[in-house]
């Protein structure tokens, strides 16, 4: 099994978890997601771009597009209007495409939403 196989196996979350500095939670599956990966750096970018964020966009999905070890982060409002773009020259994330939503100070795999 691959990673984003194991990711769809999450549909919502029995605890939440801190795994940053700033005061964000992350279900399960990003918790799963940070483990596996050793992704703790993105789900620490993607807290720090959402508490500059947060006020005037509520809600916010983010998805994460990695390939020949580059990745690039996208934020939005939910309706397709791009508020932030993160781009990254190395990741050891592996390829594919990683979509979560965070609203509520709760970041999360979107099969978790």
């Amino acid at each position: 099994m691959t990673l984003q196989t194991d990711l769809t196996e999450f549909t919502g979350t029995l605890a939440y978890h801190r795994l940053t500095y700033f005061p964000v939670l992350a279900t399960d599956g990003v918790k799963y997601l940070a483990e596996k990966a050793g992704a703790f750096w993105l789900v620490d970018d993607i807290a720090a771009v959402y508490m500059t964020k947060k006020k005037q966009y509520p809600f916010i999905a983010i998805t994460v597009k990695t390939k020949d070890e580059k990745a690039t982060v996208k934020y939005t409002d939910g309706n397709y209007k791009t508020i932030h773009t993160q781009k990254y020259e190395y990741t050891d994330l592996p390829e594919g495409e990683y979509k979560f939503f965070l609203t509520d100070d709760v970041l999360m795999l979107t099969s978790e939403y």
